[in-house]
């Protein structure tokens, strides 16, 4: 008789086990279903959280002038769940008569003289090709001035938020003409007199940075 109260007892201490696991299974499943629904979320490209500056340099010690292309218009996979697919999917043009460096003249002067000595004057297009999550590379295909270059950089992507920077050679899209007249015109102001320069120095190199921010709206 003890012997089946024994036996009895361990059964139902086990079925009762059984049951508080099954319980706890439950909930931490209902948890994680929980979790996972606070964190559906759907991100947009955002125009106003997007900025594409550059910066060109003159002097012969490489000085900075910045600037920003602020009209910037894209196409592709504008809204949706994963941030690397909307980056991936966009293609872009940037209208040149916009450029915008905190003075007049000068703006001017890249519009009529750098970018008005080009083939094709109103736009700079591209598009992304890749984003390469294992080495961190961008892929881009920038066409100016009738010239399509791929330019492959490194790129951070943190959530929503991408940015990445890199150098290019305008005279890689046959640009000499424009950079050639835009120094001609700007002689003294290129000429760091200061340092006891006596040349007048506008590199064809110039630097771009890119920075988007999506917008984030989650369940």
């Amino acid at each position: 008789m003890t012997k089946f109260k024994y036996v009895t007892l361990l059964a139902v201490s086990s079925l009762l086990v059984s049951c508080g696991g099954e319980e706890t299974q439950d909930k931490s499943a209902q948890k994680d279903k929980e979790k996972s629904a606070i964190n559906n979320c759907i991100y947009e490209y955002s125009p106003e959280k997007t900025e594409v500056a550059f910066t060109a340099y003159k002097y012969l010690n490489r000085t900075g002038v910045g600037g920003t292309l602020p009209e910037m218009q894209v196409e592709g996979k504008t809204s949706g769940a994963s941030p690397k697919a909307i980056f991936e999917s966009l293609s872009f043009t940037i209208p040149t008569g916009v450029v915008e460096t905190n003075n007049e003249d000068r703006n001017k002067k890249i519009d009529s003289l750098f970018f008005g000595m080009l083939k094709s004057t109103e736009m700079i297009s591209g598009k992304v090709l890749e984003m390469d999550e294992d080495n961190k590379k961008i892929s881009l295909d920038i066409t100016m001035n009738e010239v399509t270059n791929k330019v492959t950089t490194d790129y951070m992507l943190e959530d929503n938020k991408l940015k990445f920077s890199t150098d290019i050679d305008v005279n890689k899209w046959n640009a000499q003409e424009g950079v050639e007249a835009l120094n001609e015109a700007c002689k003294d102001l290129h000429t760091n007199k200061v340092e006891g320069d006596t040349v007048s120095k506008l590199w064809s190199e110039v630097t771009i940075k890119f920075n988007s921010e999506l917008t984030k709206n989650c369940d």
